[in-house]
């Protein structure tokens, strides 16, 4: 009888026979064609910041857990993923103490302070790419130019758009979502990420209503801020083809589809109630089409999930409806 007959742990509460190791296992197996793709545009260099910032989460957990004396998760993965995934987050000219400062941001002041895993109110990723965003902005628009003979410094499509709008009639598409164009060392294959969060939708390791409501707020407020704003209203974008094509640039540029799969299902801070998931999908998609057509910041995707995460009490409220009525008791 001594044995405890209730658990009670921290989310994410996962019912099935996967482990939590599991399940970060494959969040990694599901992000090796997006990291095999910033290889092949990048090169070596680029991809040992990703293993540099996933190794320094990794030895930074194990330093506060051995100094806290807290119970040794770090087999888990959890920090493992988190590394990687802020080193897909940045430039491919990046200096190697950026992935090393972000990689300890990560863990130690967005996970760790709160509790370890489970506790934190936002993705540790995106505190830790936003503090690096605000502290060294120069290094973090450091882009090169993919499968270039030696490292040239170029911009990316976000910033070529917000310098002229008219810019979108003249990108190819095709090389935009395939990889060809400057950006961030894990972002630039949308087509690889495309694989990898289809993967984890088919072994329901995230809700598909997330993404698709990101994809979904994306086209609407595309659609919208072509008629909202005069300059890309002065482009003549005609019939619903043509105008989808800023949908479609939205989509293949930047961070969003790494967002829309990797950062906003993060299982802690995203809504579990299937209505709250779509909603907070489709206001990410949204705020990030409004971030990046009127705001400064360079992709909206990113600050668009850290302001609807905070926002995740409030969408996990919409819960199904009650089908019938509770039997009164005299």
């Amino acid at each position: 009888m001594s044995a405890p007959l209730l658990t009670v742990s921290t989310s994410p509460h996962i019912l099935g026979r996967n482990t939590v190791r599991q399940m970060h296992l494959e969040f990694l197996i599901a992000l090796a064609p997006t990291l095999l793709a910033g290889f092949y545009y990048f090169g070596t260099a680029a991809v040992l910041l990703v293993i540099l910032c996933a190794a320094t989460a990794l030895v930074t957990e194990w330093a506060i857990v051995k100094a806290c004396g807290l119970p040794n998760r770090v087999g888990d993965l959890h920090a493992v993923l988190m590394g990687t995934l802020l080193g897909m987050l940045l430039p491919a000219g990046a200096p190697w103490w950026v992935a090393v400062v972000g990689g300890a941001l990560a863990i130690a002041m967005a996970k760790m302070i709160f509790g370890g895993l489970g506790g934190y109110p936002m993705n540790p990723v995106l505190i830790a790419w936003a503090t690096l965003e605000i502290s060294w902005p120069e290094h973090m628009k450091a882009f090169l130019m993919p499968l270039a003979s030696k490292p040239e410094l170029a911009q990316s499509a976000l910033m070529k758009l917000q310098a002229d709008p008219s810019v979108i009639k003249t990108l190819d598409l095709m090389g935009l979502w395939c990889g060809t164009d400057p950006g961030e060392l894990g972002c630039t294959s949308a087509w690889a990420i495309l694989i990898g969060g289809l993967y984890l939708v088919i072994r329901r390791h995230i809700d598909w209503r997330i993404p698709l409501g990101v994809i979904a707020g994306v086209i609407v407020m595309s659609l919208l801020a072509l008629s909202l704003d005069p300059n890309l209203a002065k482009l003549g974008l005609t019939g619903l083809w043509q105008k989808l094509h800023l949908a479609w640039f939205h989509l293949g540029s930047g961070g969003m589809m790494i967002a829309a799969f990797f950062l906003a299902t993060e299982s802690v801070s995203s809504p579990v109630t299937p209505g709250g998931c779509l909603l907070y999908g489709l206001g990410i998609g949204i705020l990030a089409v409004i971030i990046r057509s009127w705001g400064a910041a360079g992709d909206g995707a990113y600050y668009a999930v850290l302001l609807m995460s905070a926002a995740t009490p409030l969408f996990d409220r919409v819960r199904p409806r009650v089908i019938g009525k509770p039997q009164r008791e005299w």
